[in-house]
């Protein structure tokens, strides 16, 4: 099963306006409707921040004021030289309306923070400018969308391979394996769940646990070398991490470095001193700038293959877990809107899930990996930033 992480871009050079919105829906991976992007460009040139919201979550003067202040923060610890509020929408813009309200809201965010701020509409057939009034410049009834379709950025990222999803559920969503994948995948996953309940007894526990996390290693290992994973494996997957236990040890295998921890945790080491150490270092290296680390990409792209596997065969009522660590992994990877995407999921099928609604928060409140933190700092430490095209 193909991940739907998108590939690394290949680098382009960006001219004027009509280039940068030629290349958001690459940056996005999908086409944006009814939706607010605010892009930024850093000192030294390279893309920034790229966040997105909906238009109906922006309706209310609290919340739209609440989002537009976190993202001009993270503009302004960005390195951001110039940002761009572009409003995606079918709808009326003209001023009142919510969607104009929208954009003019995070356009006096982003002045306060940012040297430079241009706010654009990309409609259904044309796109224009919010701040010119100069005909010459900006024609009254704004330029053909066709336009933003034929630019060198553009075509440079197509012939790479890089063409947008038409939506962003078609980007995200996780297809559903056949039925017959999904029936070997039940019935192993029963016949895992009765094993864990037959025999109460600590050891027995433990035996599992340590089974469950060799089932994890096992499925990661085949997704990284880009075979099947069997459908049987799926199925036992999708029971142990129901098992808190179990479901943190492949938290903790994530981040570089902590493979053995990981196993020494599902094997029952929660509660030893050491393990406790070193599990609060592997939890310090995610969140801390002073000590954070990058993800593992090749790691990473593993465990995302073998969880989306999972979800693809498990029962929905089994998809909380795979769905949680998949919001997990893309908020570290940066990728903010497919772990929101991820977290509804998880939510959808069970409102209450710790780990989910600890993650939403975070996400709610704009709280950023620590290798995010560490780079914001850097750069404003330096007044630049380095050029991630």
């Amino acid at each position: 099963m193909t991940p739907t992480t998108t590939p690394k871009a290949p680098t382009v050079r960006v001219r004027d306006t009509r280039d940068l919105l030629s290349i958001v829906p690459f940056a996005l991976g999908y086409r944006p409707a009814e939706c607010l992007v605010v892009v930024c460009v850093r000192r030294a040139g390279g893309l920034g921040l790229v966040a997105r919201a909906d238009l109906a979550d922006l309706r209310r003067p609290g919340e739209r004021s609440h989002v537009a202040e976190l993202v001009a923060t993270r503009a302004g610890q960005d390195a951001t030289a110039a940002a761009y509020v572009i409003v995606y929408t079918a709808a009326d813009t003209s001023p009142g309306t919510p969607a104009r309200t929208a954009a003019d809201a995070f356009a006096a965010a982003l002045d306060a923070v940012v040297p430079e701020r241009e706010s654009w509409v990309v409609g259904r057939r044309r796109y224009w400018s919010l701040d010119c009034a100069d005909p010459e410049c900006c024609p009254p009834d704004g330029f053909p969308l066709d336009a933003l379709e034929s630019t060198e950025p553009g075509a440079q990222l197509v012939l790479a391979g890089r063409a947008p999803a038409r939506s962003r559920d078609e980007l995200y969503r996780v297809s559903r394996a056949d039925e017959a994948r999904r029936g070997l995948a039940g019935r192993a996953a029963s016949r895992w769940a009765r094993a864990r309940e037959r025999d109460a007894a600590p050891e027995a526990l433990t035996s599992w646990r340590a089974q469950s996390f060799d089932a994890w290693r096992l499925a990661a290992e085949r997704a990284a070398g880009g075979g099947e994973i069997p459908a049987a494996l799926l199925g036992r997957l999708a029971v142990a991490l129901e098992d808190r236990t179990v479901r943190d040890a492949v938290l903790l295998w994530l981040v570089p470095g902590r493979a053995d921890l990981a196993a020494a945790v599902a094997a029952g080491g929660e509660g030893d001193c050491a393990t406790d150490a070193a599990t609060g270092e592997a939890i310090a290296a995610v969140v801390d700038p002073a000590c954070a680390c990058l993800p593992d990409e090749e790691w990473v792209a593993a465990a995302t293959a073998a969880l989306e596997a999972v979800v693809a065969h498990a029962a929905r009522r089994r998809t909380v877990a795979p769905l949680t660590l998949l919001a997990f992994i893309a908020w570290w990877t940066g990728e903010g809107s497919r772990a929101n995407y991820r977290l509804a999921e998880a939510l959808a099928v069970d409102p209450g899930y710790r780990l989910a609604r600890l993650l939403d928060a975070a996400l709610e409140a704009a709280l950023a990996p620590g290798w995010v933190n560490a780079r914001c700092d850097a750069t404003s430490a330096r007044g630049g930033g380095p050029d991630l095209r």
